[in-house]
């Protein structure tokens, strides 16, 4: 049995990590395996061999590759998530699988199965990294047990699967939102053609114009979000009137077909200007905007609220209702979705990417007293 050195009582996964001797014995054990060294060598995907600790004994080239490490034994010790710089590794008493995050994890999920059983487990991780806590990596993870020179392992299989899951997004805003619109448009123009009142006629155009705003704004906006994951995209600021901007997305979202029946309420400071993207800010207010609504029932009220001191603008967006803890746990992930229908989920993701790394601010939630608040804040003017 290996000397454990025992930390404190974790979130989720057991603590305690085996000292540095029985460590490097375990490393040679596997270093030694024939077969595990032609797997590491052979496979395309990331692969690690894990102690029963959860600790890194071996990785495979690509991983050291695509992860830019110059030196394997920095690993050795390592957790799966502190080794790839997940943004919650070092949360928990014991750093990765130890922390409250860590019990929504399809890794150390599928790990923890897997030595528990002695059989195979399969999941999928959606993995936030520590650049900037707003890169994402979407990894379909395999965990299998092998036994070495009578001590358990477990082999761990990584695979990217961010752009098959960045497919269905894209499937699911072309093939729907954006043909809900074009539908909308086409059949303002079926009406058109039949022929109407002139009152009507002019309604039907006003209808037409936003909706084709929409849709132009919508592809625009995915355009806009493929090239920040690229890390390509230059935001315009420019001098942004903060009340005229809340009061556009309260006009937009106050009546919308997808949430019927719902109150929202404006309260702004008397006066406040900022310099920022207006296009990328008002995207942000519009999801948490919408993301209240649908989280609301009919007759509720949604607030928006802002408040401009010390060089700082906050803005609230406030719903009744609380979030489960794994629905917390998981908000800002790229494909993660309280929606059942597949390929959403960059809402509260694309919030967080053009808020905080081409913005400049911080977006965050929190859940209290029966109510639910997403905010951002923001500098009034941004630094150079």
């Amino acid at each position: 049995m290996n000397e454990i050195n025992q930390e404190p009582d974790s979130w989720f996964a057991p603590a305690g990590r085996v000292s540095h001797e029985a460590l490097l014995q375990e490393t040679a054990k596997v270093a030694n395996s024939k077969l595990i060294s032609a797997l590491l060598n052979a496979m395309p995907d990331f692969l690690l061999v894990l102690n029963e600790q959860r600790q890194i004994v071996a990785v495979n080239q690509r991983l050291l590759m695509t992860f830019g490490v110059a030196d394997p034994e920095s690993l050795l010790g390592l957790r799966p998530g502190e080794a790839v710089g997940c943004t919650h590794a070092y949360e928990g008493p014991d750093g990765c699988g130890t922390a409250k995050h860590c019990a929504v994890c399809g890794a150390v999920l599928a790990i923890m199965a897997c030595q528990n059983s002695g059989l195979p487990q399969q999941g999928e991780c959606q993995l936030m990294l520590d650049k900037d806590g707003c890169t994402a990596l979407d990894l379909d993870v395999l965990a299998t047990p092998v036994t070495i020179e009578g001590e358990l392992f477990t082999v761990l299989a990584l695979r990217d699967i961010s752009s098959e899951k960045r497919r269905h997004v894209m499937e699911r805003v072309f093939f729907h939102d954006i043909l809900n619109s074009a539908g909308g448009i086409r059949g303002l123009a079926a009406l058109l053609q039949e022929g109407t009142t002139p009152a009507a006629e002019d309604e039907y155009k006003g209808w037409m114009v936003n909706l084709a705003d929409n849709l132009i704004e919508e592809i625009n906006h995915q355009r806009r979000l493929l090239d920040a994951e690229r890390g390509a995209y230059k935001p315009h600021f420019e001098t942004v009137d903060l009340s005229e901007l809340l009061h556009d997305v309260q006009r937009l979202y106050e009546h919308h077909e997808r949430v019927p029946d719902r109150k929202l309420e404006l309260e702004l400071p008397i006066d406040c200007t900022l310099i920022t993207d207006r296009p990328l800010l008002r995207r942000i207010v519009g999801n948490m905007v919408l993301n209240a609504l649908e989280a609301s029932k009919r007759g509720d009220t949604v607030t928006i609220r802002a408040y401009c001191s010390n060089g700082l603008v906050q803005i609230h967006v406030t719903n009744s209702g609380e979030m489960t803890l794994d629905v917390q746990l998981q908000l800002f992930k790229r494909s993660f979705s309280t929606k059942e229908k597949q390929g959403r989920g960059l809402g509260t993701y694309s919030m967080k990417l053009f808020g905080e790394r081409y913005l400049g601010g911080k977006v965050d939630f929190s859940c209290s007293g029966g109510m639910t608040t997403f905010s951002i804040e923001l500098p009034l003017t941004p630094e150079t």
